[in-house]
């Protein structure tokens, strides 16, 4: 039986028995799969007695296994693990990043064989794999370690994680021009006046008011009116962490913007996105015991 190496994120853990757990990895260039980690929790190593957590990032040697079969663990070598759990507002913050980068990969089925299949070997009789999702497991990285550090706002973070990471997988609609007449929409531009008339947005992209109006009425298109204080800000906080100042109403819908995105992207609901939405609400709020959560 073949053996794989790569290197790996947790995105879930399902505790087995004392000393051993099931985890769900994704490799940087194997993609997502499913391991039979026994004896996990008792591994020798120093620093891993406790076992597989969220968002632990290291090189793991397994034997694949065919169709949904569990991987078989075979040597473990920890890199990082970073420090989540210190506030419920951050292992929510973390799970959520986990079950959306589950939601978007493709779980990895088949032996060592079908793999190969898929795989090309350069002039230095190095391996690449064409399953990898290096983009997305990279993002992955270094949002967990500015989420562990506490240098950005959770929600900040969240809706960054979020817009770049359906970028990257290629379903992320264009947020700047209207999906039906292509014009360019009024919070996108630079210079835009108090006035500037809001967009319709939805799912699959985002209306000006001329074509949602021709279109039908908000009764029977699912989404939601977006103020140009808001899509700007869903413009900036795609390409940086820098923190804006926010009115009440602007970071309800980037709330709301993040939920549709997710749902027109993987078709169904994640467990976390509740709290994720609440997080980016609270993007630029002070933390009151009114509206503390953890």
């Amino acid at each position: 039986m073949p053996i794989l190496k790569d290197e790996i994120q947790i995105l879930r853990v399902h505790e087995l028995s004392n000393s051993s757990q099931i985890v769900v990895a994704l490799g940087r260039r194997l993609g997502q799969f499913r391991v039979m980690a026994k004896g996990s929790r008792r591994w020798p190593r120093k620093g891993f007695e406790g076992g597989f957590d969220l968002l632990l990032r290291g090189e793991l040697l397994a034997y694949p296994r065919p169709g949904e079969q569990l991987w078989i663990f075979k040597e473990w070598d920890e890199r990082a693990r970073p420090g989540v759990g210190q506030s419920y507002r951050q292992l929510a913050a973390g799970s959520y990043l986990c079950e959306l980068t589950e939601a978007l990969t493709r779980h990895t089925s088949g032996s060592g064989a079908e793999l190969a299949e898929h795989e090309s070997i350069d002039a230095l009789g190095t391996r690449h794999s064409a399953l990898g999702t290096s983009s997305l497991y990279d993002l992955l990285e270094v949002s967990a370690d500015a989420l562990a550090a506490q240098v950005v706002e959770p929600g900040i973070l969240l809706l960054n994680f979020t817009l770049n990471a359906l970028a990257g997988e290629g379903v992320l609609p264009d947020l700047e021009r209207c999906m039906n007449c292509g014009a360019r929409i009024f919070g996108a531009q630079k210079h835009t006046g108090v006035n500037a008339p809001r967009s319709w947005m939805r799912y699959d992209g985002i209306e000006c008011l001329t074509c949602f109006h021709q279109v039908g009425s908000p009764q029977l298109e699912r989404g939601f009116y977006l103020d140009p204080e808001a899509h700007r800000a869903l413009l900036h906080l795609r390409s940086t962490l820098k923190p804006l100042k926010l009115t009440p109403a602007a970071r309800v819908q980037l709330a709301r913007a993040m939920a549709v995105l997710v749902h027109g992207a993987i078709e169904r609901d994640l467990s976390t996105l509740p709290y994720a939405m609440t997080l980016v609400r609270m993007t630029g709020v002070v933390p009151t015991l009114a509206n503390r959560r953890e």
